[in-house]
């Protein structure tokens, strides 16, 4: 049984890319971005970020036009797997996901806690091809929109 602070759901309230030099670059899932990410006193964790003004499909998920299906897909993200603690860093042994590419992977995340919220950040990355670090702020709340 896990104890961590972390065991239990969080509401993402913000999301946003970091320059290395510091710098706040842009929203990573729009300005109001919806999310929720839980630990499990179990080991496990699961995620879901969706982008600010997401549009509703014309019809059911498999009925819709294509691009709608496209634009749905682009605009979110969930994954589950297993999580561990090391050193001020999380890790998530990805077994699903809505990206396939991330199944089978880990994700490291740096986390700390701030004024009862938690903080994630990514090691750098490329996006778009520029390197960022992804900054995600995670409250016990939801967020109201």
């Amino acid at each position: 049984m896990n104890t961590t602070p972390l065991i239990g759901t969080w509401f993402l309230r913000e999301a946003y890319a970091i320059a290395p030099d510091g710098e706040r670059l842009y929203d990573v899932y729009g300005a109001r971005p919806t999310g929720v990410i839980h630990y499990g006193d179990d080991g496990r964790m699961m995620a879901l970020i969706t982008h600010d003004g997401r549009e509703r499909l014309d019809g059911d998920r498999q009925a819709a036009p294509e691009s709608q299906r496209a634009q749905a897909y682009k605009s979110s993200i969930a994954y589950a797997g297993a999580f561990s603690l090391a050193d001020g860093w999380v890790s998530h042994a990805v077994d699903m996901s809505t990206y396939p590419n991330w199944v089978g992977t880990v994700l490291r995340r740096a986390f700390r806690f701030e004024q009862g919220d938690v903080v994630l950040t990514t090691a750098p990355q490329i996006q778009d091809g520029v390197e960022t670090v992804i900054k995600l702020v995670w409250q016990r709340q939801p967020v109201q929109h």
